[in-house]
């Protein structure tokens, strides 16, 4: 039975083991008010800091539905304008093979004085084109004047021989030649 009761040594130990652990235990109750407030501010902090990352992440989503919108319209426009650039392509691309030779020849042979030639003949067009447009009726009629000419040259033939065979024309003739040397 002895080992039943406990000796007074063991009752001493055991009691000091439980007045440990209360305080130890009271200790920790008393602080956990302070520690859970601790941690309820950095929760706080926590629950903000997620709160901004969650807005900058909206924002990143819009600011990125935006920007795919944008390219979709650059995709579009592209695919449009390529289509246009293809078919022309197509369609001047013998054109350009036929006049690369042409051209190679114009770059190689044409000289910067023909080139400011050119551009000045291109600033009188406007006054050329109006004069053109004043002496056209008279170059149409041209080919009814031709005969008259030639009917005034031989008038002029024979008025030139009648003079010659006037008596005394030989003397103004030499008087003439003699002051022109």
């Amino acid at each position: 039975m002895s080992a039943l009761v406990p000796r007074p040594h063991d009752v001493v130990r055991g009691v000091r083991d439980v007045v440990g652990w209360t305080v130890a235990t009271t200790a920790l109750v008393a602080s956990l008010p302070g520690r859970i407030g601790a941690l309820l501010d950095e929760v706080e902090a926590l629950v903000e800091r997620i709160d901004l990352v969650t807005r900058r992440a909206d924002h990143v989503v819009t600011r990125a539905a935006l920007a795919t919108v944008e390219v979709e319209t650059v995709v579009v426009d592209t695919a449009r304008l390529s289509a246009t650039a293809q078919e022309l392509l197509d369609l001047y691309a013998p054109l350009a093979a036929r006049a690369a030779p042409l051209a190679a020849r114009f770059v190689d042979e044409i000289g910067e004085d023909e080139v400011h030639a050119a551009v000045a003949l291109i600033d009188y067009l406007p006054e050329l084109t109006v004069r053109m447009t004043a002496i056209m009726p008279i170059l149409a009629t041209l080919d009814t004047v031709a005969p008259e000419i030639h009917e005034l040259l031989e008038v002029v033939k024979d008025v030139r021989q009648a003079i010659q065979g006037v008596p005394g024309f030989s003397f103004f003739r030499r008087r003439g030649e003699a002051r022109d040397t």
